[in-house]
């Protein structure tokens, strides 16, 4: 039963499917939504962890969701990723900005450029 489902992404503190992912883009219609693309492989994306955990408490009202690329593996082509980790900032079912590697003071900047 569980072959059947799509890989999970991790969402406010939980893990959503896939399908779910499309409904937190569309919840960018309300809120700034801000999604973390890393590997488990990645060292920059295991450093930057720990940061962006903090920053998704700091901002009410912003929606953070993390997606493991190498379980959607569709989604570095479709969000045309060229490194990692990336960020990227979704608002009215749009990408608006992206932030590339590990700073993640670029982050910050990002949502506040935004929300």
């Amino acid at each position: 039963m569980s072959s059947q489902l799509s890989p999970r992404i991790f969402y406010n503190g939980s893990f959503i499917y896939q399908e779910e992912l499309e409904e937190l883009v569309k919840e960018s219609h309300q809120s700034l939504v801000v999604l973390k693309l890393f590997a488990e492989w990645c060292g920059p994306c295991k450093r930057a962890a720990p940061e962006f955990q903090k920053i998704s408490e700091e901002y009410e009202g912003v929606v953070f969701a993390e997606l493991n690329v190498e379980e959607v593996e569709s989604a570095a082509e479709d969000y045309e990723i060229t490194g990692m980790p990336t960020f990227l900032a979704f608002k009215h079912g749009e990408v608006v900005d992206r932030a590339i590697g590990g700073n993640t003071d670029a982050v910050r900047k990002m949502i506040e450029k935004l929300k």
